[in-house]
């Protein structure tokens, strides 16, 4: 007799328990309401805040529940979460100031306009045992259809939101397209003017125009960006964030003095950032020219400080290397040597060398500084001082397109002409503009350039009394730089670059010609100064 077959065992599929919470019943017993009312920033008087408590506590009165609160959320997106909002996110809670069952919306939208938050804010709610009514809709989150209307209602709301927002970003480009201010933030330096017919256009800030030439002016002559921002605070100038909100309270008629600022400080980088923001430049606060030299100081600075050596010292920016024309990087060896006798001796010793490591050794600061020192006083002690003025470039941008906001202007008057002749007086004042414009564009570019202007005052005259960091900006402002460079085989090179334009700034050195380098702007020094064979001696510590 064969052996019976076992018998297959029948697989057994666990069973997956639902991750969602129990729903508890929504009951009547001790119901409390609190009624909720969002204002957005663009909201209109049919959906004001008082509009809207009305209608929730006149529900509440028509149905005999008790009001716990009513909460306020104003100038909050619909976008926002409601667990995230400042006002309903203590009542949205397992700790709340008071307890409560009904949550009543005149509409839905004034809670949520996204399809996701309303689900989580239902599930929410209906595992405490609470509901949601929304009077405009009828929806009463306590019976079974509510979740449908809610996800649909929900999703309309989401979809009229997007409506708007694209409303909203065609009306601004219209806007702008017409050269008007659409309601947005602002760059400093401007502000919004209100136009006789009615709408804005972006004019000066007087009082934020002088706080930016100040700037300019800082950083022209070689201030740092944290020196700026230092004499901003010293001043107590507000940010533009903060400008922005005194500008709003002067169109609302307040006193800007009594608006509560945000206290925001000034920032490194934000003050950079405006510097070279190009709307200055086409707003006519900054000439391009001007503006050229701000960012070629500001990244001059950003490379120094990023080699760690943004501590100026006396001869910084003026010691190049003869062969790269790189400045030099200037280092301090500290050492300590025990002798002996058992006693300690410190050395301290400065250094300049080529910035690339490649071009000669390091030079002792003690010999090269006063050398360059001495060779200049040698060469131009009696050389008049002739200041140097930049003539910027000009294609004539600024005044086309201060002409072309003008022109954009005056055409948006069209529209709300009364009659066909002043319809037609607009028209031809336009027609003048464009004119104008044409004219401009057809003008040769001023390729700009640089001009010496005579001083009665000799070198030798004008860095006495200087402090050295006064004297090596004198020098850097006008273009002088020092070059040097300590060859492997123990012979030297140096001279001192003339400026630009030296030919019209200093004929006087006519008398070193024979002596200026095969570039043009060199004067050799090498055997001016009754120096040992070698160079110059660097005396032993």
């Amino acid at each position: 007799m064969s052996a019976t077959a076992p018998r297959k065992r029948r697989r057994r599929f666990k069973k997956q328990a639902s991750d969602r919470p129990v729903v508890v019943p929504f009951t009547p017993d001790n119901d409390a309401a609190v009624c909720y009312v969002r204002q957005s920033h663009f909201t209109d008087e049919s959906m004001s805040s008082d509009v809207q408590a009305q209608d929730t506590h006149r529900w509440t009165n028509a149905y005999g529940v008790p009001v716990a609160a009513t909460v306020e959320d104003l100038h909050v997106s619909g976008d926002l979460e409601p667990h995230k909002r400042s006002g309903l996110k203590l009542w949205l809670s397992d700790a709340p100031p008071q307890p409560w069952k009904t949550l009543v919306v005149s509409k839905l939208d004034r809670l949520v306009r996204n399809v996701m938050d309303a689900l989580n804010l239902l599930e929410w709610l209906r595992a405490r045992g609470k509901r949601l009514i929304a009077i405009a809709e009828g929806i009463d989150s306590s019976n079974s259809m509510s979740e449908f209307l809610i996800t649909l209602i929900a999703a309309f709301a989401r979809m009229e939101r997007e409506r708007m927002r694209e409303r909203f970003k065609d009306s601004k480009a219209k806007l702008k397209e017409a050269g008007r201010w659409a309601g947005e933030g602002h760059i400093y330096g401007t502000k919004p003017v209100q136009l006789p017919g009615g709408g804005w256009i972006l004019g000066l800030d007087q009082y934020a125009v002088k706080i930016l030439h100040k700037l300019s002016r800082m950083a022209r002559t070689g201030k740092s960006l944290t020196e700026m921002c230092d004499w901003l605070a010293d001043n107590k100038i507000v940010t533009p964030r903060d400008r922005q909100l005194q500008l709003a309270a002067e169109r609302r008629g307040e006193d800007p003095a009594t608006v509560d600022l945000k206290g925001y400080e000034w920032g490194t980088s934000v003050l950079r950032r405006l510097l070279e923001n190009p709307d200055l430049v086409e707003f006519g606060i900054f000439e391009p020219a001007e503006q050229a030299e701000i960012s070629a100081r500001l990244e001059e600075k950003a490379r120094r400080k990023t080699r760690g050596s943004n501590q100026p010292y006396p001869f910084s920016g003026v010691l190049v290397c003869a062969d790269c024309l790189e400045p030099l990087w200037h280092r301090i060896a500290h050492s300590k040597r025990t002798r002996t006798d058992g006693t300690t001796v410190e050395y301290h010793n400065e250094y300049w060398h080529c910035p690339n490591y490649e071009h000669g050794s390091s030079m002792r600061a003690d010999v090269i500084e006063p050398l360059a020192e001495q060779a200049f006083y040698k060469i131009f002690a009696m050389v008049p001082v002739r200041e140097r003025i930049v003539l910027p470039p000009t294609t004539h941008e600024n005044e086309i397109a201060k002409l072309e906001r003008e022109h954009a202007k005056l055409m948006s008057g069209v529209a709300r002409a009364k009659s066909p002749e002043d319809r037609r007086r607009i028209v031809d004042d336009g027609d003048k503009i464009l004119a104008d414009i044409d004219t401009l564009r057809a003008l040769p570019a001023d390729p700009g350039g640089v001009q010496w202007v005579s001083t009665d005052r000799t070198w030798q005259q004008e860095l006495v009394g200087m402090s050295p960091e006064d004297r090596r900006l004198r020098w850097l402002e006008l273009g002088f730089a020092f070059a040097v460079q300590k060859r492997p085989d123990g012979t030297w090179s140096a001279g001192w670059r003339l400026p630009d334009g030296w030919q019209e700034a200093m004929p006087e050195i006519a008398e070193w010609a024979e002596r200026i380098a095969d570039t043009g702007a060199t004067i050799e020094i090498t055997d001016l100064l009754d120096w040992p064979t070698g160079g110059p001696t660097e005396s032993k510590r």
